[in-house]
């Protein structure tokens, strides 16, 4: 059974615009995902151009005809749009718009505008270039882990491949079988791949934005809003999980955990806001002395915990004592009256063994920053060798015009 070419088109337009409303009504749904809501113009746009560039009374060079395939530039722009829109950077209009403005300045030329062949070749070329554009955005991405991006890629490099099969079609075509091949087979094979690409565009993105929001309502569950390092939740499910590849790989783990010294008397002088600012200084101080593989997490309070993956008890030592030092140096505006607070850290240092468990690796480190805490602060204790920091004075810390 054959499908006529005017059926295909009406079934192909109406799908399209069935997309754009879908992805319409999920942006309502979320309204941060802005790219949906690109996507689904193109949608619109395309549904629009169909109907007048495939009809069968079609001539090139009439008003009509010019303006759907203007049309079907700026589809395939505003695809390219929503893909840069979901990976979170602004469409321009300029982009948009260079497909359409460049076949519109080539048909203004005497050589285009006589030649079918030529028109069809650009417009074509034109949507595979935009095409292939949002596949590379969306690849470009990649570093976000959303499953629902690669099908994504996928469909979207095979459509730019099709487009170019059409291009190099059109322009080896002879100029005067070129509206046979138009409104014949190769027609309607483009226009049920499309029926494929529209519907199955429109899924993945509607998933790609839900996968994403889960992402970060996941994400948010396991920061500390604070100072941005992971909250307990995580620093758990983390923990055990390099304890276990630590221990598999017989690689030294090491947990040091800090607890900032006279935390309260520091919100009860100078109030919460400027304590907040002090385990943001912190917190700032401690990531600049990490490496990338290290990882630091806020339990709570004015604890902070660090996993030094690959770290034996002195080299973990040699981090601790550069990040008590550092902070001991360290000054923090005092938010209203100006003033700085000068505050110290203590540590404990804990390295795994064969057979330690993420718990009685935590209370050894916990032992150890309490013996710290008892032997006047400001110090890291490691059960081998403790630090003896320069003579400092008793106060929590010290305030300076």
């Amino acid at each position: 059974m054959e499908i006529d070419l005017p059926t295909l088109m009406l079934a192909g337009s109406f799908i399209t615009a069935a997309s754009g409303v879908f992805l319409v009504f999920a942006w309502l749904q979320n309204r941060e995902a802005t790219g949906m809501l690109w996507w689904a113009a193109g949608n619109f746009v395309l549904a629009a151009a169909v109907p007048i560039v495939a009809s069968k009374d079609i001539v090139f060079g009439m008003p009509s005809t010019v303006f759907g395939i203007l049309l079907l530039n700026i589809s395939p722009a505003l695809i390219w749009a929503a893909a840069s829109a979901c990976n979170g950077r602004k469409p321009h209009v300029s982009g948009i718009a260079a497909g359409a403005v460049v076949w519109l300045l080539a048909f203004s030329l005497p050589v285009i505008r006589e030649q079918p062949a030529a028109q069809v070749t650009l417009n074509l070329a034109v949507i595979c270039i935009y095409f292939m554009a949002a596949a590379t955005e969306f690849w470009r991405g990649r570093a976000e882990p959303l499953q629902s991006r690669w099908p994504l890629v996928v469909l979207l490099f095979l459509h730019g491949l099709f487009f170019l099969a059409g291009t190099i079609d059109a322009a080896l075509s002879d100029p005067e079988t070129l509206r046979e091949a138009m409104i014949g087979n190769w027609f309607k094979l483009i226009h049920f791949e499309t029926l494929v690409f529209v519907v199955g565009t429109a899924i993945f993105t509607v998933a790609m934005a839900k996968e994403r929001a889960e992402h970060r309502y996941l994400e948010a569950a396991r920061v500390d809003p604070l100072t941005g390092v992971a909250n307990r939740r995580a620093f758990m499910e983390t923990a055990e999980s390099l304890l276990r590849r630590c221990q598999m790989e017989d690689a030294p783990l090491s947990i040091v955990l800090f607890d900032l010294d006279h935390f309260k008397a520091i919100n009860d002088t100078f109030g919460h806001s400027s304590g907040d600012r002090v385990l943001q200084k912190f917190t700032a101080l401690a990531r600049d002395l990490l490496r990338s593989t290290d990882y630091m997490a806020r339990p709570g309070g004015e604890e902070f915990a660090m996993l030094l993956p690959g770290s034996s008890r002195g080299a973990a030592y040699v981090v601790a004592e550069r990040i008590r030092a550092a902070f001991a140096e360290a000054t923090c505006t005092c938010a209203g009256d100006g003033h700085e607070i000068r505050a110290t850290v203590s540590a404990g240092v804990a390295t795994a063994g064969p057979s330690s468990t993420l718990d009685s690796l935590i209370a050894e480190a916990d032992r150890m920053l309490y013996s710290a805490k008892a032997e006047g602060r400001n110090r890291v204790k490691t059960g081998e060798r403790t630090i003896e920091p320069p003579r400092s004075p008793d106060a929590p810390m010290v305030a300076a015009a």
